[in-house]
């Protein structure tokens, strides 16, 4: 719902805006107005001073519109050129929102100040997920830089992609911020179950896996930490609110059928180090053949 009744336009123009599903489920724009705002919608400014000579007063948002009929009487005599004059009145026409395209030419609505990132949510949430980039007008255009009504976007994705936490910096509208604090959300919690399983697994040792670990062990575990699933243990271990050995050990413990654990001196790997630049402490001088001190499980 959009009240332009409480909150004119500055040309004048109030209604009520909403959408609804009408038969077989085709959405319809319904516009709600009293019979004076409808002959200032259809017919003008102009045309609203006439029909209001027989001595009715004016209300507030008349009041505006003839200012600013007035403003754009001196903007026309100020102006350089009929170009100037549109370029200047555009502006005031929709302060509050920019009427963009889509390549098809459907006029997609944004509020000002946004970019291509709240455009391809608009469109649709797929659309904004798989973003990588934009043309405006078929040229490339920023992300971040902000849209102008009557501008053409085409959003270009690609399979695979996803959300970029720094978008929360420059997106405006609603609409896309919930969807892309949400799905980071989601993207957090997948990637440290994947992360808990990992450091799980290389407690239990090299010789048994999470899955061998017989169910009533898992769900003691889970009662003893107050959890509901699985997924949300090696959450928590992922995260780093709970120490994988620990939780190795509890899940071993008081089951004959699975050998104590051997300390395991495999490797492991740790994504997203690659290329990163490592260097040693200033406390730290080890040469070749120095033993090393890793802490792995408690003893």
């Amino acid at each position: 719902m959009k009240d332009y009744i409480a909150i004119p336009k500055a040309n004048g123009y109030q209604s009520l805006h909403t959408s609804m599903i009408g038969p077989h489920g085709v959405p319809v724009e319904v516009q709600i107005r009293t019979e004076d705002m409808d002959q200032m919608a259809e017919m003008g400014v102009a045309a609203h001073w006439a029909y209001k000579e027989h001595g009715e007063t004016s209300t507030t948002a008349q009041i505006r519109a003839q200012r600013w009929m007035q403003s754009l009487l001196e903007l026309q005599q100020s102006a350089g050129s009929s170009f100037e004059f549109i370029e200047s009145v555009k502006s005031d026409l929709f302060p509050d929102e920019i009427y963009v395209f889509t390549p098809e030419g459907r006029i997609v609505e944004l509020p000002a100040g946004a970019t291509p990132v709240d455009f391809a949510y608009a469109v649709h949430t797929d659309i904004g997920h798989a973003c990588v980039g934009a043309r405006v007008d078929r040229q490339p255009y920023p992300l971040s830089q902000p849209l102008t009504s009557g501008q053409t976007v085409e959003i270009i994705t690609a399979p695979g992609a996803r959300p970029n936490a720094a978008w929360l910096n420059f997106v405006v509208s609603s609409k896309a911020r919930a969807k892309i604090r949400q799905l980071l959300k989601n993207l957090k919690r997948d990637d440290s179950v994947s992360l808990g399983r990992r450091l799980l697994n290389h407690a239990l040792g090299g010789s048994r896996k999470l899955n061998e670990i017989p169910q009533e062990n898992i769900q003691r575990e889970l009662d003893r930490m107050k959890l509901a699933t699985l997924d949300d243990l090696l959450a928590e271990i992922g995260l780093g609110n709970a120490m994988s050995v620990v939780v190795a050990k509890n899940l071993q413990h008081g089951d004959a059928s699975i050998p104590p654990a051997t300390q395991s001196h495999g490797h492991l790997p740790i994504k997203g180090a690659d290329g990163v630049l490592i260097t040693f402490a200033k406390c730290c001088r080890p040469i070749p053949g120095d033993p090393d001190y890793r802490p792995r499980q408690p003893r």
